[in-house]
């Protein structure tokens, strides 16, 4: 960005840490008065090296650290993760530790969107929003914690299965907090849409179109809310998705309350989801008994070769290429987050709008600063 201002012009930074912010990235904006003329965005101010680390350690001791790559989505980086080291190996996971697997990342999902709607309400002065959805989130990492045993990060996935079964009850208490959580979501929809001072910062304001998207390579509900209906659980299903019935929530407007829209959307589809699992997983084993890795393998070695594996993510295209030397530990990995290019769409959409508009229209994107700058 030109940092030569004209008359009537000035540079204002917006961070690295600003209150706007999920985390330190820094929003460049050069003003003409109240509009925004010019933008950029800096990164790599908590670069944290998880690609190298990842190749320091071995495929076992590597699941605890794509847990850290983000908080919000620790289950789907596993997940990325996991199942390109399995397909390398050629591991198959039993179907039941399949359906396990899935409902913990739809719940992943739900408690993202949650704390996403809830920082995105605040952004626009809406604190109370934050206070709702917050509450609901502590249910699902609830849900979470008598899974896995934890509610951030949850090392729970292992190489051709998963750590444990469904605990006794879950099934009643998920039907419980879900019953309350429908009920919340159309609160949500109500009082988004019935305030008016919400129509008027987020209908027709940052407004992103298809074609920008997708050569920005941005993908999740910022994709899907300009009407591209891309999702790989669908497009190259992965998992038990390819069994279950559920619909890609897109919208058309591409705007902020699109936006918010497609994320209200996902969330009853990701409890439609979780409930098939629950309804139709068969009994069986979490591992194969005859697989040469699993529960019982503390290290292993990989066949020489490469391979990428993604993911839908609460952000959207998760993806991992990992290559093997045929050693206990990956000879390369480079990992592909949503983040980063749903950032870079971030200066065109506020070109044009006034400084007012900036934190609305960041905070509708959902995005999370330690994932881009893992």
């Amino acid at each position: 960005m030109d940092e030569n201002v004209g008359p009537s012009e000035m540079i204002v930074h917006l961070g690295p840490q600003h209150p706007m912010q999920p985390g330190p990235f820094r929003l460049n904006l050069r003003l003409r008065g109240e509009t925004v003329v010019d933008a950029e965005i800096e990164l790599g101010f908590i670069h944290k090296g998880i690609e190298k680390i990842l190749e320091s350690k071995t495929y076992l001791q590597g699941i605890p650290i794509v847990d850290r790559i983000c908080y919000l989505t620790a289950m789907t980086n596993e997940e990325a993760y996991v199942g390109a080291v399995e397909k390398l190996a050629d591991i198959e996971v039993p179907e039941r530790s399949q359906y396990i697997r899935v409902i913990l990342e739809e719940l992943s999902r739900l408690q993202s969107h949650l704390l996403g709607m809830g920082e995105f309400g605040e952004f626009i002065g809406f604190v109370s929003m934050f206070m709702y959805t917050i509450k609901e989130r502590e249910d699902i990492l609830t849900l979470m914690d008598m899974v896995t045993g934890a509610r951030v990060t949850h090392t729970f996935l292992k190489y051709g299965g998963v750590r444990g079964d469904l605990p006794e009850g879950f099934r009643e208490k998920s039907a419980t907090i879900f019953a309350g959580l429908k009920e919340q979501i159309a609160e949500y929809r109500r009082l988004f849409n019935g305030d008016e001072i919400y129509k008027q910062r987020c209908f027709g304001v940052g407004t992103l179109e298809a074609k920008t998207a997708r050569d920005l390579g941005v993908s999740g509900p910022a994709l899907r809310a300009t009407g591209v209906a891309f999702d790989i659980r669908k497009d190259e299903p992965y998992l038990v998705y390819k069994d279950l019935d559920f619909k890609v929530c897109t919208a058309t407007d591409g705007d902020i309350a699109a936006r918010i829209e497609v994320r209200l959307d996902e969330m009853l589809e990701a409890m439609y989801i979780i409930e098939q699992c629950l309804d139709q997983m068969p009994s069986g084993p979490l591992f194969y008994e005859d697989s040469l890795y699993g529960v019982r393998t503390p290290t292993m070695r990989v066949p020489e070769g490469d391979v990428f594996h993604r993911v839908e993510d609460p952000r959207g295209e998760m993806g991992f290429y990992v290559v093997s030397d045929g050693s206990d530990k990956p000879h390369r990995v480079k990992i592909r987050g949503p983040v980063y290019p749903t950032m870079q769409a971030l200066p065109p959409l506020i070109k044009g709008t006034t400084v007012a508009d900036v934190a609305a229209i960041a905070g509708s994107m959902d995005g999370c600063t330690s994932e881009a700058d893992r």
